[in-house]
């Protein structure tokens, strides 16, 4: 259930128990003040009555009225009531101008009062009957607790309206608090709050600027620390590379010289000798060249980066003739150098992951630049991420890690996800706006 309902919820249900409580307080209350004033009523008219009677009566005029004399009274109805049970003359109550509704009448009503007064007439013995009547008692009482009641209904009402309209204040700061949240999450590190609201949401909305802020800085530092380090990576396989063409090359090559120089010794065992050194110089220099290939990039890429990924996709096809590569490079803008390493850099790792461990015999690779930026695409129809792809992401592939500092390095967003059905597809995107920090 959401938050909000629960916190109206749990507002109403007290208010609900408040008012329940309140018309149970007002009808105690109530019931208790009619039954006293009918109750002193009843008395005071008994003792009335008693008291007229103390003397003398010989007729039943005297009689008639005493019972009329209680005629329009609240409280009290008289009745003379002869020796037969014959009701002789009866008073009655004043008329109700606003009756009580009947179910507050009944839950109103306390226990009826009757007293009997015996007239020892000689001619005519009779009965004076009182009998109490509450309804004028409650008439006049049900005004004060229904208004009571309406004035507790309205206080509910208006707390009810206040409470769902600071509860949907507050949940309206936490959404933009959430959305906050989540720009920072999707690396939108310039995402800022406005500073209103109650103390306490300025306070949480500041904090939230002043982190932002600083994750702001941080990412900038690290791009920049991400973009030195590749480019000390470069320029360190770039050295490691020409130490290799430099330094082995030579010597493979005398190697070779000396061997052919052997195999013209006329001598069989000199022929063999020769032949097997030339063999094993061709294999060492040729992966020497590979081993260049995969240093240096910067070759390909001076020759633009289509032609780059072009050479790459022959070099892994020749060594797995069985997957085809599918290749669609559009670039209608000039990239910078660094945008072009970083592409090139992210399609080398995704081939060599898929092959390593997916075991493709397709991979698609699609690389295309509009004005605003430039998308890399692998996709391959090998085996798919196993298990959690984030996990295996963030802790298990150093390599995919390398691709992210890449990315963040350019402001750019890396997603790696399985394909439905099987295989990996890899998505970059890299801002070609020249924003970029210097590194």
């Amino acid at each position: 259930m959401p938050l909000k309902f629960r916190v109206l919820g749990s507002i109403a249900a007290l208010l609900i128990l408040s008012l329940l409580a309140g018309a149970a307080v007002l009808s105690v209350h109530a019931h208790s003040l009619v039954d006293l004033e009918v109750r002193t009523a009843f008395n005071g008219a008994a003792q009335s009555v008693r008291d007229t009677l103390r003397s003398d009566v010989e007729h039943t005029v005297t009689l008639r009225e005493v019972v009329s004399s209680f005629q329009g009274q609240r409280h009290v109805r008289a009745a003379l009531v002869n020796e037969n049970g014959k009701v002789i003359v009866q008073s009655q109550i004043a008329a109700l101008a606003d009756p009580a509704p009947d179910w507050f009448a009944r839950l109103m009503t306390p226990q009826p009062l009757t007293t009997r007064i015996p007239i020892a007439l000689p001619a005519y013995p009779c009965v004076v009957v009182l009998t109490s009547d509450p309804r004028s008692e409650i008439a006049e009482i049900w005004g004060p607790v229904r208004d009571a009641f309406v004035i507790m209904l309205l206080f509910s009402i208006a707390t009810m309206a206040v409470a769902f309209l600071a509860t949907s204040a507050a949940l309206r700061f936490l959404g933009r608090f959430q959305a906050g949240l989540q720009a920072i999450s999707d690396s939108r590190y310039e995402t800022r709050l406005d500073i209103k609201g109650p103390p306490e949401f300025a306070r949480l909305t500041r904090g939230f600027n002043h982190m932002a802020s600083q994750l702001a800085a941080f990412s900038r530092t690290n791009r920049q620390l991400y973009a030195q380090l590749q480019t000390a990576q470069e320029e360190e396989r770039t050295e490691i590379a020409r130490d290799l063409h430099d330094e082995v090359g030579p010597y493979l090559f005398a190697l070779q010289v000396d061997a052919k120089a052997i195999g013209k010794i006329d001598a069989p065992e000199a022929v063999r000798l020769s032949a097997s050194v030339r063999e094993a110089v061709i294999h060492i220099q040729s992966h020497v060249r590979n081993i260049l290939r995969q240093l240096r990039p910067v070759t390909q890429l001076e020759f633009g980066l289509e032609g780059a990924i072009g050479d790459l996709a022959a070099f892994w096809r020749r060594r797995n003739p069985q997957i085809t590569f599918d290749l669609d490079v559009r670039l209608q803008v000039a990239l910078e150098r660094r945008q072009e390493e970083a592409a090139y850099r992210i399609v080398q790792e995704s081939i060599s992951n898929a092959i390593r461990h997916g075991r493709p015999d397709l991979i698609r690779i699609d690389i295309k630049t509009d004005a605003e930026k430039l998308t890399v695409i692998v996709e391959d129809n090998g085996g798919g991420l196993k298990g959690d792809a984030q996990d295996n992401i963030s802790l298990a592939q150093a390599g995919i890690a390398g691709m992210r500092e890449r990315v963040l390095a350019l402001k750019g967003k890396l997603d790696i996800a399985n394909v439905e059905g099987h295989g990996v597809r890899l998505f970059a995107v890299f801002p070609l706006a020249k924003e970029h920090e210097p590194a």
